[in-house]
């Protein structure tokens, strides 16, 4: 019989659990992270679906002998150990590929119960899926306290991580090398000449141009556009691929609902090759964003509210990494400026190996659409090349915008999208701009003290309060953002679709905020652990509804700041944090 891994005397303390069941209690339901079943009659065949949601996820933890319906108490007659090694053979057996969980048997108000820890795979062995079902049929997701059947998509782009995509190299079969720019073809291979004369320097420019997956001969020996070629060099990409260009919005208000009948102060479809569309989105954020004055010394120079090399990088990056796969064509780079930030959404999450937590490291880099990749490296732009491709993109973002007073860029990742969101920077005057002054006094806002007021230099750390910021639960990719007295308003009135205990703590929240000052996540973190007590990390992401990488990085310098503390040893499953005593 297998052997599952399971400690000599359980590490779980009453404690612990309750600080796993509480807040379940309080919802009534399970969590993102937490699964619970009474498992009385044996191990339920369900809880396959479980395991593998958590595993394809960010990891999760199973407790079984505990009944939902009861006050999350545990059940009589539970039969521990026999459970344990069913849930054991369970995920050795039926899963695909196999896993051996940490499974534990605890005692809780004097009764024994199963606790399993779930960890998320690499992502390279992903999907795990139920082997009677196949990969198409039993791949599960995680979703709030359910689990949802991964999409034939979605399982696509996970095989995909596997092996390197060549989409960027399909013919488009209906375009001819007549649809390609010929100045900017000649620009492209001057450039690659110019970088690699040995190779590129004897051969012809058609040579040049296959070598380079430009353009590909067809079965019927016809030179035709590869995906890649049309995108960087092609007159009206478009033409073929109607929806792989960038769309930019601005938006009045700090979400796309109206506000005051006002839909968009500023709505563009940008089309063409690469460096136009790049050209052309930049020229729109600067177009909308604010832009102020600072001192340096004892002059006054301009500063604004994004850097533009931050923003012409992560556009960049959008371009490079999108999903160029058939069933993604249908979807466009969306960048969205709102009142407060910045956001960059393309098709497709995170490929390869690269994660949240190692994509800021400089040298991290896993690259989807390699030939296009190489392509952006020769494509002229303002004086240089469209990318560097050195994988330092996101470490060159983070440094311009602390440098500008952003703050950390904060990124989220599905299978399906991938978001950046640069917050804006407290400019030291703000004029109405280059807006329509209709919808752009920015400087009215009542809850901005902006940095003039405090003679910042140039140069400084900007550390004015922004907007007091709580998140609620609206857009797929981030909540819909209010202020203190706007979460409260909304919390009062008893919004729908706000789950008891959700609601309670942004109650909370915003009651402690109200009329206070600036509200950073760091503060947001010391209140909630102010009224938890103790909480895991997957409690906190809930909470303030900031991604996972934000959450855990903002954890770290806690830590390090000396603000909080470990419950639990640093590698422990079962870490949670609290408020350091003095």
């Amino acid at each position: 019989m297998y052997e599952y891994p399971m400690m000599e005397a359980s590490m779980w303390t009453e404690e612990e659990i309750d600080a796993l069941l509480n807040p379940l209690r309080s919802a009534q339901s399970d969590t993102q992270s937490i699964e619970i079943k009474e498992a009385a009659g044996g191990l339920p065949a369900s809880l396959t679906e479980t395991i593998s949601a958590f595993a394809n996820g960010t990891g999760g933890t199973i407790i079984l002998g505990i009944s939902e319906h009861d006050g999350f108490s545990p059940i009589q007659g539970f039969q521990a150990k026999p459970i344990a090694e069913a849930l054991a053979q369970m995920c050795r057996d039926k899963i695909t590929p196999p896993l051996q969980p940490l499974i534990d048997i605890a005692t809780y108000r004097d009764s024994a119960i199963v606790i399993a820890v779930i960890d998320e795979i690499d992502p390279l062995s992903k999907p795990c899926y139920i082997r009677t079902r196949g990969r198409y049929s039993g791949s599960f997701i995680r979703v709030w306290d359910g689990d949802r059947k991964l999409s034939h998509y979605e399982i696509d782009r996970l095989l995909e991580n596997r092996s390197q995509p060549t989409h960027d190299r399909a013919l488009v079969a209906d375009a001819t090398i007549s649809d390609l720019l010929p100045d900017l073809l000649q620009s492209i291979l001057v450039a690659r000449r110019k970088q690699s004369p040995r190779i590129f320097g004897n051969l012809s420019d058609e040579e040049a141009l296959q070598s380079l997956g430009i353009v590909k001969v067809d079965s019927t020996g016809t030179l035709r556009p590869t995906v890649a070629g049309l995108l960087v060099a092609g007159n009206y990409p478009q033409q073929f691929m109607p929806r792989v260009n960038i769309t930019f919005t601005c938006y009045p208000g700090y979400d796309k609902v109206f506000a005051g009948g006002v839909k968009f102060i500023d709505n563009c479809s940008f089309d063409g090759p690469i460096p136009e569309i790049l050209d052309n989105v930049l020229s729109s954020v600067r177009k909308n964003m604010r832009i102020g004055g600072v001192l340096d010394g004892p002059f006054r120079k301009d500063t604004y509210e994004y850097p533009e090399d931050a923003v012409r990088e992560a556009v960049v990056n959008a371009i490079m990494h999108r999903d160029y796969s058939p069933m993604a064509q249908g979807g466009q780079i969306q960048v969205n400026m709102y009142k407060d930030r910045l956001e960059i959404l393309n098709p497709g999450g995170l490929y390869g190996d690269v994660t949240l937590q190692s994509l800021s490291s400089p040298g991290a880099t896993s690259t989807r659409n390699q030939t296009l990749a190489k392509l952006l490296e020769c494509t002229p732009f303002h004086g240089g090349m469209v990318a560097e491709n050195r994988g330092t993109g996101y470490s060159l973002i983070n440094r311009l915008l602390q440098d500008n007073g952003n703050g950390e860029p904060e990124i989220y990742s599905t299978l399906n999208i991938f978001c950046v969101t640069f917050r804006s920077a407290d400019t030291s005057h703000l004029p109405d701009s280059r807006r329509d002054p209709k919808y752009a006094t920015w400087s009215d806002r009542p809850d901005v003290d902006y940095s003039a007021k405090r003679g910042l230099s140039h140069g400084e750390s900007a550390t004015t309060p922004r907007p007091k910021i709580i998140p609620f639960p609206q857009s797929a990719v981030h909540g819909v953002e209010l202020s203190n007295q706007e979460m409260y308003d909304r919390y009062a009135k008893g919004v729908p679709g706000l789950d008891e205990a959700y609601a309670r703590i942004l109650g909370v929240q915003a009651k402690a905020f109200a009329g206070s000052g600036e509200s950073t996540l760091e503060e947001t973190l010391i209140q909630l652990l102010t009224v938890r007590g103790v909480a895991q990390t997957p409690e906190l992401v809930k909470a303030t509804g900031a991604p996972r990488s934000t959450v855990t990085y903002q954890l770290r310098k806690m830590l390090d700041k000396g603000i909080i503390e470990r419950t639990q040893p640093a590698r422990s499953p079962k870490q949670s944090y609290r408020l350091k005593t003095a």
